[in-house]
């Protein structure tokens, strides 16, 4: 079989913290804050609309710590300091010797709150949420991760994201282990089949000819992957030259033959209601990559706790 595709490397990333919009990540805790706190005459949300933490005149400082309650990869960690700015909780101090990516273990405590301990109240609740999401959608990630290591098949994450989560959801993907596909129609083009049906393009020549049109234009030079739900399709969409074919809804056995069809010219990705349960079978006919959405819109909730000293 002939060297690695192209274009191979191209999908081996991973997003990083560094490499987030922290500006819109404080935008969408800004939606978080309204819904627990509401707004003031002013419009804007207040720490005094926490009206169960006021009317209990809590004014005292101390610490309180959060607490894994099951293992864990950590995710999350590195928003608390932006949950609390857009709180406006200043006096809260946030420490952790753990860091996104982490491995924690049953009972350790991820980090301490240390302030008012009226403020900490009224943040609670949208840290955890944060931090149980993201480290749920890691820790699944992983999981599913394990499962394909041994056959040398990447793991790829898809758009089927929380409307307005999806970098999270896709940082949480990387922490667990996986790799990040697009992160939307902009940055990477993926013909899929309505497209080719949209166009009449779905056999042969006709099929060819479209997208040969496809890669002519990509002056940007736009990584090209297109959606194929038939082995017929495989060698027109090679012959093109675009970066990779996506495999939709093909049996293993099906994966198989396209991965001795295309011996390695294109990138191979294999996708279409692949679970946790069959994910190894697939792994087993040895696509570069297979992509799964079940990570995030399947994954639980890791139960962690806040604890006071």
């Amino acid at each position: 079989m002939k060297d690695n595709p192209p274009a191979l490397e191209k999908f081996r990333q991973r997003i990083s913290w560094d490499d987030l919009n922290h500006n819109l990540i404080e935008k969408q805790i800004a939606i978080c804050v309204e819904e627990d706190l509401g707004g003031n005459s002013l419009g804007k949300p207040s720490l005094a609309s926490d009206i169960t933490t006021n009317y209990s005149e809590i004014t005292a400082k101390g610490s309180a710590y959060l607490t894994a309650r099951e293992p864990m990869i950590l995710c999350g960690i590195s928003l608390i300091p932006h949950i609390l700015k857009v709180f406006g909780t200043e006096d809260i101090t946030f420490t952790s010797k753990y860091k996104d990516g982490d491995s924690v273990a049953e009972n350790e405590s991820i980090g301490a709150l240390t302030g008012p301990l009226n403020e900490i109240l009224s943040t609670e609740r949208s840290i955890l949420n944060y931090l149980q999401r993201l480290s749920g959608v890691a820790t699944s990630t992983l999981h599913f991760k394990k499962k394909i290591d041994d056959y040398g098949v990447g793991l790829l994450d898809t758009r089927k994201t929380t409307p307005g989560l999806r970098f999270l959801e896709k940082y949480a993907t990387a922490c667990g282990g996986g790799f990040n596909h697009r992160f939307g129609l902009h940055d990477r083009i993926l013909i899929k089949d309505n497209h080719l049906a949209a166009m009449q393009a779905t056999h042969g020549v006709v099929l060819e000819n479209f997208l040969l049109s496809v890669v002519e234009k990509n002056t940007p030079n736009y990584l090209i992957e297109v959606e194929i739900d038939e082995i017929e399709q495989l060698e027109p969409v090679i012959s093109a030259g675009v970066d990779a074919v996506l495999l939709d809804n093909f049996s293993p056995s099906l994966i198989e033959r396209a991965i001795m069809i295309n011996n390695n010219r294109v990138v191979i990705e294999a996708s279409g209601g692949i679970t946790e349960s069959s994910i190894t079978d697939y792994a087993k006919a040895k696509p570069h990559f297979i992509s799964t959405g079940a990570p995030v819109h399947s994954s639980r909730w890791i139960d962690i706790g806040l604890d006071w000293n």
